[in-house]
C-alpha cells in the first residue's frame, strides 16, 4: 500500500515577488513562453489561459495534474480534526472487443460506477486517515464480463523531532485480472479472475542531519478466486494464494535541499499456502542505488538501479537474476504543459501452468496540458513486456489513452476518454488483438 499522505509543498522563492502593479505584464509574458515552449501558439489566444502568480500554483514540484485550483477544488466537509471527502462518478462506456484475445471479438456497451471517500486528519503534527474505494463496470447483455472491485484502508504516523517518524498502514483490497491478460490466455475463463490481497506494513524514518535512514516491514496476502482450470498452476486458480514478507532498509544523504543520493535493500520471501505448491516458494534479494535530483524547477528526477535474484525452493526451478531499476522523470516546459517519463523492472509471480515467475519490464509516457482553467488534456503512452523463462517466451503489450477533464464547478466535473490496447508481440498459443474503449463520466464531489 502506498503512502496517502500527500508530500510538503515546498515553495518557489521569488514565485510571489511580483507587486501589483506588474502582475498582469508577468503573466502576459508566462502565457507567452508558456505556448512557446509547448509549440502550441495560435492568433488570438485567450488571455483565460495564462495562469495565476499564486505560490502554491508555482511551486516546485506542481505538475498540472497536481496543482491547486481554489475556484474549481472541492471544499470537502470540515469535522473537528478530520475533513472529509467524498466523490461519486457515474457513465457509461463502449468496448469493441471485450474478448480481446481468446480468438474470438464480442463487442458491448457497458455502465461504469465509482465511489471515493476519505476521513484525513487536520492536525499539523501526526497524521492519520481512513480511505475507502468501489468501482464497478456492467457489460449490458454480457454480464460474464462485468467486475466489481473495491479498497479499504487505514493509516497513522506519528512524527518523532522534525523530521523522524514512524508509521502503520493496512490495506484490504479486491482486484480483478482481466480474460484479455496473457497470464490467465492458456486457461477457459469466461469471466474476470477475483483474487484479494490483505497487507500490513510498518515503517520509520530517522534524520540525522544530512542522513536519512529509512526501514519497512511489509507482509501481503495474495487470495485467488475458487476456478478450476488446467490453464492455471495446480489446476486451480486458488493452488496460487501465497504470502510474501519484504523487508526494506534505506539510506540517504542530502548535500543539498531536494538533492540527495540513496542506497537500498530489499529482502522479500515468498510462501505458498498448499503443500504441493511449496517448491515454488522463493527468497529474493535487490540492491539499488540512485539519487533524487531536483534539476531546476522545471525539472525532477528519482532513480535506482542495482541487481536482483530470486530462488526457488525446488532445486530444479532456475533462479532468476538480472538488473532492477526504477526511475521517474517530471519535465515542466511551462505552468501549461507537464510530461512524465517513468521507467520500473520487476520479479512478478505467475499463475500460468507452465511457468513459475516471470520478469516485468514497464514504461511509460504522460503529457497534460491545461488548455483552460478549467479544461485539461492528458495522454498517455504505456508498454509493457512479460519474459518468462522454461520455457523461455516473451509477451509485449502497448496501451494509448487520451482523455478530457472539464471541470464545471467545485462539485462537477465531465471526463472523456479513449483507450487502445494492442498486443505487440505474443508467443504461439495466444491470439493477438487490437481494443478500443471509449468512456463517459460524470464526477460529482464534495
Amino acid at each position: 500500500m502506498t503512502a496517502m499522505q500527500p508530500p510538503p509543498v515546498c515553495r518557489l522563492p521569488g514565485s510571489a515577488s511580483d507587486g501589483p502593479g506588474n502582475r498582469g505584464s508577468s503573466r502576459r509574458r508566462a502565457v507567452f513562453v508558456a505556448l512557446l515552449s509547448a509549440g502550441m501558439i495560435e492568433s488570438g489566444a485567450s488571455p483565460a489561459t495564462a495562469q495565476p502568480s499564486d505560490p502554491q500554483e508555482v511551486a516546485r514540484g506542481v505538475t498540472v495534474s497536481t496543482r491547486p485550483r481554489p475556484a474549481y477544488d472541492p471544499l470537502g466537509v470540515r469535522l473537528p480534526g478530520f475533513r472529509l471527502d467524498a466523490a461519486i462518478e457515474l457513465g457509461a462506456g463502449y468496448d469493441d472487443n471485450a474478448t480481446a484475445g481468446s480468438g474470438s471479438n464480442t463487442s458491448s456497451a457497458f455502465l461504469d460506477q465509482q465511489l471515493n471517500l476519505s476521513l484525513v486528519s487536520t492536525r499539523t503534527r501526526h497524521a492519520y486517515g481512513l480511505v475507502a474505494t468501489q468501482a464497478t463496470r456492467r457489460y449490458i447483455g454480457d454480464d460474464d464480463y462485468s467486475w466489481t472491485d473495491y479498497s479499504l484502508g487505514a493509516y497513522g504516523r506519528y512524527d518523532i523531532g522534525r523530521a523522524s517518524s514512524v508509521g502503520v498502514e493496512y490495506s484490504r483490497t479486491r482486484s480483478h485480472i482481466d480474460i484479455t491478460s496473457f497470464e490467465v490466455s492458456q486457461g477457459s475463463l469466461t469471466r474476470p479472475l477475483r483474487y484479494d490481497v490483505e497487507t500490513f506494513r510498518a515503517n520509520g524514518v530517522a534524520a540525522l542531519n544530512r542522513v536519512n535512514l529509512t526501514a519497512a516491514l511489509e507482509s501481503s496476502s495474495f487470495s485467488f478466486q475458487e476456478q478450476n482450470d488446467p490453464g492455471f498452476r495446480g489446476g486451480s486458480a486458488a493452488a496460487n494464494d501465497y504470502t510474501r514478507l519484504t523487508g526494506e532498509i534505506g539510506a540517504a544523504y542530502v548535500f543539498l535541499p531536494g538533492r540527495s543520493v540513496m542506497l537500498t535493500t530489499r529482502l522479500s520471501e515468498i510462501t505458498y499456502d498448499r503443500a504441493d505448491q511449496r517448491g515454488r516458494d522463493s527468497f529474493t534479494w535487490e540492491v539499488l542505488a540512485g539519487a533524487r535530483y531536483d534539476i531546476n524547477a522545471l525539472a525532477y528526477a528519482s532513480f535506482g538501479v542495482g541487481y536482483r535474484r530470486r530462488e526457488f525452493e525446488d532445486p530444479g526451478l532456475r533462479s532468476i537474476s538480472g538488473p532492477a531499476f526504477e526511475g521517474r522523470l517530471v519535465l515542466l516546459p511551462s505552468q501549461l504543459l507537464s510530461l512524465t517519463i517513468g521507467a520500473q523492472r520487476t520479479i512478478e509471480e505467475s499463475l500460468r501452468s507452465t511457468n513459475v515467475s516471470y520478469v516485468l519490464t514497464s514504461g511509460r509516457f504522460q503529457a497534460d496540458y491545461e488548455l483552460r482553467r478549467n479544461l485539461i488534456l492528458s495522454g498517455e503512452l504505456r508498454a509493457e513486456q512479460l519474459e518468462y523463462q522454461e520455457p523461455d517466451r516473451t509477451a509485449l503489450q502497448g496501451v494509448a489513452s487520451l482523455s478530457m477533464r472539464l471541470l464545471l464547478n467545485r462539485n462537477a466535473s465531465v471526463i472523456a476518454s479513449y483507450r487502445h490496447v494492442r498486443s505487440l508481440d505474443t508467443p504461439d498459443g495466444f491470439q493477438e488483438f487490437d481494443r478500443n474503449l471509449f468512456q463517459l463520466r460524470l464526477r460529482l464531489a464534495i
